[in-house]
């Protein structure tokens, strides 16, 4: 039942409707009493047959800012920090591009558009990180939230991934990248790119070591939060003997062992710990004149010479921290050469 309540203000009369449907109350000021009688009638209806009144979203509908905020709490405490900082990076990307819709009516030609806007500015790979959580997210509202939604983009092409970057060092390249190394302003670039290369760590496991880590007596690198499952690498005796030295040097300033190895003792660069170096490394290849290189190729590289000096697969996929050997068996790719040196060994058979 709807009543009009006239109040009389300064500039004129005002009449106020109200109506109660189902426990619920709305409320809403007009300059007429026809108005407000209309406004009265119009949404009475709409409530009582359960759809929503203007401006409001289905039961079973969600603003796109409060789903891209609901599944990143939801999805943040199983997953690590870093794709926890990513994720943010994503959903506020995707709260700018697709701002006032609600996740009905976004259609695979608003995600087919995004893609494009997206592949001008970076590569396939980051697009099809967008397009994954986008996915995900409507998976969730559809069955943990209960929302009638489906995936807009289910049918929209994504782009291609790139192929895998390899890169392989050869062993002067190597030697004269450690050079530029030594001399870079970056004090602790040298031991860094060092212990990639004897160890294919990854550069943020590398970045964010704890010298809690490093068990010397073991010679064992303890990796306890990594992209994969926890592992242990075995040290060089290069790598072990950098360390000591490293910790040598500490002693000999007075400082502590009980923090980073290679980020400063603030909170720079925890984050993102395989950033801090990349500036620096980044200078060291280009003086080294080696172009389109990255910290990851280090362990690339590493992981190549493992298996051409004669370690086999599930080892180096154990070092590694892989869980599918396919994905240790790209590092064969670079073999070529020897193999060709290899099967020089049986020449000579028939002869």
């Amino acid at each position: 039942m709807a009543s009009i309540t006239r109040i009389n203000r300064k500039f004129g009369p005002v009449f106020r409707a109200s109506i109660c449907v189902k426990g619920r109350r709305e409320t809403a000021t007009f300059d007429s009493k026809a108005k407000a009688m209309t406004w009265a009638e119009e949404t009475e209806a709409l409530l009582r047959s359960g759809e929503p009144l203007p401006g409001e979203l289905p039961a079973n509908d969600m603003r796109f800012n409060e789903a891209v905020e609901k599944y990143t709490m939801a999805v943040a405490p199983r997953k690590k920090r870093n794709t926890q900082r990513l994720d943010q990076e994503i959903g506020g990307r995707l709260i700018r591009y697709f701002e006032g819709k609600s996740l009905q009516t976004i259609s695979s030609k608003d995600i087919a558009s995004y893609r494009d806007y997206r592949l001008q500015q970076v590569g396939p790979s980051s697009v099809i990180q967008d397009m994954s959580f986008l996915t995900c997210m409507y998976r969730m509202a559809r069955v943990e939230w209960g929302l009638e939604v489906n995936d807009p983009g289910t049918e929209v092409r994504r782009p291609s991934a790139p192929k895998n970057r390899l890169s392989l060092l050869t062993p002067k390249q190597i030697d004269t990248l450690l050079d530029f190394c030594c001399v870079s302003k970056s004090e602790k670039l040298y031991c860094y790119v060092l212990l990639l290369l004897h160890t294919a760590m990854r550069p943020s496991e590398g970045a964010g070591l704890l010298w809690d880590q490093v068990l010397l007596e073991q010679g064992m690198i303890d990796l306890t939060e990594t992209k994969t499952d926890p592992r242990r690498v075995p040290m060089t005796k290069t790598i072990r003997k950098m360390f000591e030295g490293m910790k040598v040097g500490m002693k000999a300033a007075g400082e502590g062992e009980n923090g980073c190895v290679f980020l400063p003792s603030s909170q720079e660069g925890r984050d993102q710990p395989h950033r801090y170096f990349r500036r620096s490394f980044d200078n060291a290849c280009r003086y080294a004149g080696i172009s389109n290189f990255t910290l990851y190729g280090l362990r690339h590289s590493a992981a190549s010479y493992l298996i051409m000096h004669g370690v086999d697969i599930r080892t180096v996929a154990e070092i590694m921290g892989h869980k599918n050997i396919s994905q240790t068996m790209k590092y064969t790719h670079f073999l070529d050469d020897h193999k060709l040196n290899a099967i020089g060994a049986i020449d000579s058979l028939g002869r």
